[in-house]
């Protein structure tokens, strides 16, 4: 009784600590007032007072997080926090913004004009393309509203929804899905642009059953599949993943998986199980073996059931600092082929129709990947395939080679840093971001070559 009584004060100390940790407050002076800070393409932030200070909570410490600095008269500037800086509780970014120089220099500067404007207040969340339909995910404060658009930005309907959506997506059978923080809800245009609701299901049916679906290829569904082995080590976010592709034939009625490739995040795993061989020896030598979890195969892969004593406390506080990226893989349809890009240690691993190994070669980027985003953006109207770089927030497309298996340094294709979505279609690249003086979002296309 008096154990459990412990480890139950030791459970809510550990929470009590976490929850009490949830934020980082960043301040500072920039010597102007009413200068606005925000988290790049956000409708989050705040501005300078009178005498140019400024104080802004960040509550998500797991990513990089990009803080835009922008005025009327002054360039913008933008300031990026890792998650290792975000542990800390404050952050002081304080400098001195600089009128713009209007010199004759600027003439030369070229104009570009805006694809579509949202109504002010509103947000752009996302975009998607449906032939010859442009789809605008547009938020509000608690609800949404999807707008239709043609090729030329005019704005064809719009449909409002109670709830709050924030990602659009299209499924591998075309089907358009608005995509929630707890539900999502399929939807379809009829003739007259008009978009009609289909169901509605959890986030979770979403990642378990519709995003397998790659695409089609050959008759068969190939499928992608992200694996936590809780046998080998506990995953805390990305730590430790796994993608496995499969294929089921069309015809199979009993619609069996056949084993296609996996790749694992090796290192990850290998940082992992380090730490957590440390956290079982600590936990095997306090805990006796009739009530040993990992002894008697119980343990369910939760660290906290672990923790019996101040010492393994201490080494789940720091396994759970240990940060992982996402292991990120992409599979690409061809005529006669498939290729699975490992993008993480840029390999290419290409099969026949037949489902057979055929070739598996290195991929080549030729920024000697120093700003490659690890991303490719295929264009469906097009055919044509396009690797991602950023330098200093601006995007920019390299075309993709099959055969080659090289993504040349291409062109610029933003014309604001970090935009909210980015997406190419029918020989464009349209880019979303937000503008905080209008308060509005914007989308900004430009012709990729």
């Amino acid at each position: 009784m008096k154990r459990n009584s412990i480890l139950a004060l030791l459970l809510l100390f550990l929470a009590f600590s976490l929850s009490a940790q949830t934020k980082t407050i960043v301040f500072g002076n920039l010597g102007v007032e009413n200068v606005n800070i925000s988290i790049a393409n956000t409708q989050y932030g705040t501005s300078t007072d009178a005498k140019g200070h400024y104080e802004l909570p960040l509550y998500d410490r797991t990513k990089t997080i990009n803080l835009y600095y922008s005025c009327i008269g002054y360039p913008d500037t933008l300031v990026s926090l890792t998650p290792k800086q975000l542990q800390r509780d404050t952050i002081n970014i304080s400098f001195r913004l600089r009128k713009m120089s209007y010199d004759l220099q600027e003439v030369g500067v070229t104009a570009y004009s805006d694809f579509y404007r949202s109504p002010r207040g509103t947000n752009i969340a996302d975009i998607a393309f449906a032939d010859d339909r442009i789809l605008v995910l547009e938020n509000r404060a608690k609800s949404s509203s999807l707008r239709i658009l043609d090729l030329d930005g005019n704005n064809l309907a719009s449909t409002d929804f109670d709830n709050f959506y924030d990602e659009l997506y299209i499924d591998a059978f075309g089907d358009f899905l608005l995509l929630g923080q707890d539900t999502c809800l399929q939807v379809y245009l009829d003739t007259t642009d008009k978009v009609l609701p289909v169901s509605t299901f959890t986030k979770d049916l979403f990642r378990d059953k519709i995003i397998k679906i790659v695409f089609e290829f050959n008759d068969a569904y190939l499928l992608r599949n992200t694996a936590y082995e809780k046998h080998d080590y506990y995953v805390k976010e990305f730590h430790g993943q796994a993608q496995t592709y499969n294929y089921v034939l069309k015809n199979d009625t009993l619609k069996q998986r056949h084993f296609l490739y996996r790749f694992i995040d090796t290192v990850a795993v290998n940082v992992c199980q380090s730490y957590l061989n440390e956290i079982f020896a600590i936990y095997n030598s306090e805990v006796p073996e009739n009530e040993n979890e990992l002894a008697l195969g119980v343990w369910n892969g939760n660290l906290l059931r672990l923790a019996v004593n101040y010492k393994v406390h201490k080494r789940i506080g720091w396994y759970c600092q240990v940060l992982a990226t996402e292991y990120h893989t992409i599979a690409l349809k061809f005529d006669d082929f498939i290729q699975l890009v490992d993008l993480e240690n840029f390999e290419i691993v290409e099969f026949d129709k037949t489902f057979q190994l055929s070739n598996k070669r290195p991929l080549t980027i030729a920024t000697g990947k120093n700003y490659f985003a690890n991303q490719f953006l295929t264009d469906e109207a097009t055919g044509k395939i396009y690797g991602l770089f950023v330098q200093n927030g601006i995007n920019y497309l390299g075309c993709y080679d099959p055969t080659k298996g090289t993504v040349g340094m291409g062109q610029k294709a933003s014309n604001n840093i970090y935009p909210r979505a980015f997406k190419v279609h029918n020989g464009y690249a349209y880019s979303v971001f937000y503008d905080s003086y209008r308060n509005q979002g914007t989308i900004s296309r430009v012709k990729v070559k």
